[in-house]
């Protein structure tokens, strides 16, 4: 169970949060575009109990203030920066991210790297390439202006494809708290994403960094993370069945992920290794991660 579901004023933003208090290792994890702490919520049920971790409502997601015109990854950043403050959460922590949620993690690790130990990114938006600007800038303003069922709703399909739909009633859960997702927020992040180049954050970052792609991703391929992670020396790159949701795809191997991470000098690649070795933890025709 999570405690001291709660909100708090920091930077200017009204954010919801929880803490789950505990005497072990502190982890701060950070949802994805369209998400929201309950993105976590599975994954949470499978670490150890006395893990100490905090998770959020990013401005603009779930019940957090909304985003009234635009947003750059800082205020993320600054916002999870003062909230740790607020509730007295210090680091080092061990800090997790999905998609745009990772793409906050990695800046907040490259400015702040006192405070984070280990850097897990799933799925990382590190940047948008130049040739598809025009076009991610205006997909966000046709979500913000036309709502979540066109371009919204599209970029969802694709995000959660057939292959990963193994649990119907957990697909449809997820599909309709997107939709029900503040379109003008969505846009404004997505917009951000065209804004967003990460490569001089990459050298920064922990020695215990792992990037982790899904083989079932269409918008952050294997290929891509990999050429990502090629671009410093201490960042591993790791392919999982997975996909691009992998809290919600896989959170029995991403609680395992944050769990056996952090222990010792076993790379990620082990682990998974480990995992996946286990027929249980394969699930549906296509036996992706657990």
């Amino acid at each position: 169970m999570i405690s001291n579901m709660n909100w708090i004023e920091v930077n200017g933003v009204g954010l919801r949060y929880c803490h789950r208090l505990g005497t072990g290792r502190r982890m701060v994890l950070i949802h994805e575009m369209g998400g929201s702490i309950e993105s976590w919520l599975r994954v949470i049920e499978h670490l150890p109990g006395d893990a100490n971790l905090i998770c959020h409502d990013m401005r603009g997601a779930g019940l957090s203030e909304k985003i009234v015109e635009t947003c750059n990854i800082d205020n993320h950043v600054d916002d999870l920066r003062e909230l740790l403050k607020a509730v007295n959460f210090g680091g080092p922590v061990v800090l997790a991210g999905i998609a745009v949620g990772a793409a906050v993690a990695i800046r907040f690790a490259s400015r702040f790297p006192s405070d984070v130990s280990h850097l897990i990114a799933m799925a990382p938006a590190c940047g948008v390439p130049a040739q598809t600007r025009a076009a991610t800038r205006q997909r966000a303003r046709n979500i913000a202006s036309q709502g979540m069922r066109g371009d919204g709703a599209a970029l969802f399909e694709r995000a959660f494809p057939q292959v990963l739909r193994t649990d119907t009633e957990l697909y449809a859960a997820y599909r309709s708290r997107w939709l029900a997702t503040d379109s003008r927020s969505l846009g404004a992040l997505y917009g951000m994403l065209a804004e967003v180049d990460l490569t001089a954050d990459l050298p920064q970052l922990p020695n215990r960094t792992v990037f982790v792609a899904g083989e079932h991703d269409p918008l952050r391929t294997p290929a891509e993370i990999d050429r990502l992670a090629a671009l410093a020396p201490q960042i591993e790159a790791l392919h999982i069945s997975s996909g691009h949701f992998m809290s919600i795809h896989s959170p029995r191997f991403v609680a395992r992920l944050l769990d056996a991470y952090p222990m010792d000098a076993a790379s990620a690649a082990s682990i998974y290794e480990s995992f996946f070795a286990q027929p249980d933890n394969r699930v549906g025709d296509s036996g992706h991660a657990a």
